[in-house]
């Protein structure tokens, strides 16, 4: 996420004092799929949800340190988040559709079977478990 930062924040900066906008709306888009695409399997939902987050504070970061005299950092960073609301649509599904072809899916399962309290079980298949008790698939944890 460090890097997702970093990447972002300077195209960010890189854009206000070049005032070509479209550059930090793109390095933010190839900062999120190099980082989806070199994350570890195990670390696919952490990269998956932070990407607007990310954007958000290396937006409001390069603001605060370019805003003119005539414009605060606030006006800046609204401006700036509505122009790139598209950027950040791209970049987040982007993320999410090579976070799912890497195994994301397997990390929400775990996550689900880790709040349910059971993190080492196997995933249930009713079909397999023992008949009787209450109900046509046993007693239910």
């Amino acid at each position: 996420m460090l890097s997702l930062f970093g990447l972002t924040f300077i195209g960010l900066l890189l854009a206000d004092w070049m005032g070509w906008g479209v550059l930090g709306d793109a390095t933010f888009v190839i900062a999120c799929i190099l980082i989806v695409a070199y994350a570890k399997p195990s670390d696919l939902l952490t990269v998956v949800v932070c990407p607007p987050l990310v954007f958000l504070g290396a937006c409001v970061c390069a603001k605060v340190i370019t805003s003119a005299g005539g414009t605060s950092a606030a006006e800046g960073t609204l401006v700036t988040l509505g122009d790139s609301a598209p950027w950040l649509f791209v970049g987040t599904i982007l993320t999410i559709l090579i976070a799912l072809g890497r195994g994301l899916l397997g990390n929400i399962r775990e996550l689900r079977q880790g709040l349910r309290g059971d993190p080492d079980a196997a995933p249930r298949d009713d079909a397999a478990a023992p008949r009787g008790g209450f109900g046509p698939a046993g007693p239910r944890r």
